[in-house]
């Protein structure tokens, strides 16, 4: 590498990611010196290197492992797996790794997620920014006996981890639509379907990383249309979604209709509090308030984190708390090394729906009682300077609500009389996200469609 890396490089380098445009922000080269500033910075003798399937992605892969190889250290490729399983490889062999995916981005990115012994993600403030220094710095390791590579496939281990204990009572009778979006659910549902006697009707089950029939984020709802009709066409308990590399899990009911991920993480937290009375349970600005106050009824201690997975990870283990929830679908599990599991947020919520089912409940009926919110999805707004952006932002929410309650937590969180949300910097891209809820839609729109229409007005402002 040059020996100052081009500003489109270092914009790859997020808060909690190196994720780009292929090609523009990310390339091979790239990805071969980070590998090599992994492995120098933090001494490491062997990585673990997994993988989705988007295009680029064999190339990274294959870049990135040939800068362990010749930075003299081991490397363990673990071949195409969802993140989670990464994880899994991380956690149960004390080993640091990496997962080569842009997750739920656009197929024209990808991305990097490096992870420390025992699953512990990097962020800029515990290693990636010492990474892109030495990268900057273009110094090409080489030593005389190059590191060794063999392959490992850890899917059988991870099966046997992830779904040890599993209550396989009643589960004969239920059947689920699960669109796989083209991504590394792939890998998961043949394990699913071995071991559960559920009915699994998948859509998009081909890895493709082109993502040929939808878009890769699952809670997105123009995503959601092909599920939710095929919901519409028989008669399923509900059904599942994924993003790319399946870290993610998003819920329909039987009719169709999206169930926000707070509802999922209350009834997940209220099973959580009985089996351990009193446990902390971790939440962001974007959750719905249904997810906090769930916890609180349920006697456990809500925790408020940063929105990302690496930080509530980080908040989770600082307070060894037992789950956590985003409303971007990702819930993680103190036992399943801090990190997120689609699997066993799958089980937990098979467990509530079978004894949902026996008192003859539907699966909306099941989550009706949770559904008191009414939130907006989050819309994102590119903006240069973010900083400069939420400081602008401040301004006009006291303006236009002086009496409202502004706290200052992972950018704005604003309470009025009718309606609460947060303005925030996005973890992984150049931008504003705003989302917001109510009692009522109209009032949660009003703000939110405010704040939306100015930061969209003055972003040219926003420069550095």
């Amino acid at each position: 590498m040059d020996k100052k890396l081009p500003p489109r490089f270092v914009r790859s380098f997020k808060d909690a990611d190196i994720r780009g445009i292929v090609g523009e922000e990310l390339d091979d080269d790239l990805a071969y010196a980070i590998a090599q500033a992994f492995v120098t910075e933090f001494k490491y003798k062997t990585v673990l290197v997994g993988y989705d399937m988007r295009v680029s992605t064999p190339s990274l892969a294959e870049a990135f492992m040939r800068g362990i190889e010749d930075a003299g250290s081991d490397v363990i490729n673990v071949g195409l797996v969802h993140s989670p399983m990464l994880y899994f490889a991380s956690g149960s062999m004390q080993l640091p790794g990496v997962m080569v995916t842009a997750s739920h981005s656009p197929a024209s990115y990808n991305g990097l997620k490096l992870v420390e012994p025992d699953a512990v993600p990097l962020t800029k403030s515990t290693g990636l920014t010492a990474i892109l220094k030495r990268v900057e710095s273009g110094i090409v390791v080489k030593v005389e006996k190059r590191g060794r590579r063999r392959a490992k496939d850890v899917r059988h281990q991870y099966a046997k981890y992830i779904l040890k204990g599993v209550k396989k009572n009643n589960l004969e009778k239920i059947k689920i639509a699960a669109d796989i979006g083209n991504g590394m659910a792939s890998v998961v549902m043949p394990l699913l379907s071995n071991e559960l006697p559920i009915k699994f009707d998948t859509l998009f089950s081909d890895m493709d990383g082109t993502f040929p029939n939808r878009g890769s984020d699952p809670t997105t709802r123009k995503h959601q249309k092909y599920l939710a009709k095929q919901l519409k066409m028989d008669k399923y308990d509900f059904g599942i979604s994924f993003d790319g590399d399946a870290d993610r899990i998003a819920f329909l009911d039987e009719k169709g209709n999206y169930v926000n991920c707070a509802v999922i993480g209350a009834i997940i937290a209220e099973r959580l509090l009985k089996e351990e009375p009193g446990a902390g349970l971790v939440f962001t600005n974007l959750t719905s308030r249904i997810y906090e106050e769930s916890i609180k009824a349920g006697g456990g201690k809500a925790l408020r984190a940063r929105v990302g997975h690496a930080f509530l990870k980080r908040k989770m283990r600082e307070h060894k708390a037992v789950f956590g929830c985003e409303h971007s679908g990702h819930f993680f599990f103190r036992d399943f090394y801090y990190t997120d599991s689609v699997v066993l947020t799958l089980r937990y919520v098979l467990e509530a729906y079978v004894e949902a089912k026996k008192l003859g409940l539907t699966f909306s009926e099941m989550v009706k009682p949770y559904q008191v919110y009414q939130q907006l999805e989050d819309e994102v707004i590119e903006v240069e300077d973010k900083q400069r952006a939420l400081k602008a932002v401040e301004t006009y929410i006291k303006k236009q609500y002086p009496k409202a309650d502004l706290k200052k937590f992972d950018g704005w969180y604003l309470t009025t009389d009718k309606a609460w949300g947060a303005v925030k910097p996005s973890v992984t891209e150049h931008a504003l996200k705003v989302m917001f809820e109510g009692d009522r839609k109209t009032d949660a729109k009003k703000v939110q469609d405010g704040l939306v229409a100015f930061i969209k007005k003055h972003a040219k402002t926003y420069r550095k």
